[in-house]
C-alpha cells in the first residue's frame, strides 16, 4: 500500500492527500476528512518570519485613511485610532467592494491573519475580510465573512468575479464578535480558517504572487455599515 494513502473513516475508500492539504474530500462518499499530520507535505509555515504585525496603534504601515465618498458609497470614512482600523460606510450601489492594501510586502507563499468585528448594520447586509495576491484594483483573491455566519472565497480577474467557494454557513463565525480570518498560501494551494477552524481549501493558479490587504463589501443600498479591524499579520518565508 502507498504510504501516502489512507482510508476514509466513513466508507473505507482509499484517500490520497495532495501536498500540504489539511482536508481531503472522499471521491466515493464526499466526506471531508482531516489528513493525518504525518502524511502532509508541510511547506514549513511554522518557521516563516513575521513581515508585518500591525495592531493599529498608529499608521506606520501607511494604510489608506481619510474620507472617500463615491458613486458606490455615499459615505466612506477610514481611520486608525485606539487600536483599531475603523471603516464606516453608507452603501449606494449594492454588492460594492472597497479595499486597502500594503504596497511594500508582495508575497507568494504566506500566512495571513486578520482579526475584525462587525460593529453596525444588518447581519446579512455586508461582509468583511482579507484580500491577497493582489495585482491591482481589478485582480486579486477575496475571503470574507458575514455576521449571519456565512463565508465565501472569490477571485477577481480583469474585474470579473469567479467563485472559488460559494457562500457557505459555518458556526465558526461569532456574530457581532471578534473573528479571526487566516489564509495559508502554498504555491497554488490555499487553506482558509475562521477562529482557528479550517472551513475550506482550494487550488487556484490565477496569481502566483501579490500584495495583501483588507476589504469590506455592502449588499444593501442605503444601509450604513461599520467594521473594525483589530490587527493584521503577514508571515512568509
Amino acid at each position: 500500500m502507498n504510504i501516502q494513502q489512507f482510508q476514509c473513516p466513513a466508507c473505507n475508500a482509499p484517500l490520497n492527500p495532495k501536498g500540504s492539504a489539511l482536508i481531503v474530500s472522499c471521491a466515493y462518499c464526499h466526506t471531508s476528512v482531516i489528513v493525518p499530520e504525518e502524511l502532509r507535505q508541510t511547506p514549513g509555515a511554522a518557521g516563516w518570519a513575521t513581515h508585518v504585525y500591525d495592531s493599529f496603534v498608529s499608521n506606520e504601515n501607511r494604510w489608506l485613511v481619510g474620507s472617500f465618498p463615491s458613486e458606490y458609497f455615499a459615505k466612506l470614512d477610514q481611520f486608525i485610532a485606539d487600536g483599531r482600523y475603523r471603516w464606516q460606510a453608507q452603501v449606494t450601489i449594492p454588492s460594492t467592494l472597497t479595499t486597502a492594501w500594503l504596497a511594500n510586502y508582495p508575497a507568494s507563499d504566506f500566512h495571513l491573519t486578520a482579526n475584525g468585528k462587525h460593529i453596525s448594520g444588518s447581519k446579512a447586509g455586508s461582509s468583511y475580510g482579507v484580500i491577497f495576491r493582489i495585482q491591482d484594483n481589478y485582480n486579486f483573491y477575496w475571503f470574507r465573512i458575514t455576521d449571519n455566519q456565512f463565508f465565501a472565497v472569490s477571485v477577481v480577474k480583469n474585474g470579473q468575479w469567479q467563485s472559488l467557494v460559494d457562500w457557505k454557513r459555518t458556526d465558526a463565525i461569532k456574530p457581532f464578535g471578534v473573528n479571526q480570518l487566516d489564509v495559508i498560501a502554498h504555491e497554488t494551494h490555499f487553506t482558509f480558517k475562521i477562529n482557528g477552524q479550517i472551513v475550506g481549501e482550494v487550488e487556484s493558479e490565477h496569481f502566483g504572487r501579490g500584495f495583501v490587504g483588507l476589504a469590506i463589501e455592502g449588499y444593501t443600498a442605503g444601509e450604513e455599515i461599520t467594521f473594525d479591524f483589530i490587527d493584521f499579520m503577514l508571515r512568509a518565508p
